[in-house]
């Protein structure tokens, strides 16, 4: 499956914070609460998490959402220099993985309301959809 262009560095960014973290992928895979064979599926751009499994991913990594598509995005500016081997010598602009986060404490309650909101709006679908199947 090729991944749709917007989503094509999800898979380098899952890899290179993980290895930043010192995480292993069956390690990362049991606190997030999925298989071992699934993580490595997102990690090898095979499949794309779906929202609800792609949180809990990234609690585990201990990164919030916007600094994890951050990444994404500084690793599409240059993702010819970046490879999860190189996460030690290669300079990226500040990105904090722990600590702080980029947005203020209100701003990233606000942003964490609206992904729960969207949350519930991508669930609230899909039992809809459910039920016009089973009619």
């Amino acid at each position: 499956m090729a991944l749709p262009y917007v989503y094509r560095n999800l898979p380098r960014a899952l890899t290179l914070i993980r290895e930043m973290r010192g995480k292993s992928q069956s390690a990362l895979a049991r606190m997030a609460g999925i298989g071992k064979s699934q993580m490595s599926k997102y990690e090898r751009g095979r499949e794309l998490p779906k929202l609800d499994t792609l949180a809990p991913i990234l609690e585990a990594l201990e990164i919030g959402v916007f600094e994890f598509w951050y990444t994404v995005y500084l690793i599409d500016l240059d993702e010819s220099k970046i490879s999860p081997k190189e996460a030690g010598t290669v300079k990226l602009p500040p990105l904090p993985l722990s600590g702080p986060g980029l947005l203020s404490t209100e701003t990233d309650a606000a942003f964490k309301r609206l992904m729960d909101d969207v949350m519930q709006v991508y669930h609230q679908m899909n039992a809809e959809k459910l039920r016009s199947f089973k009619q």
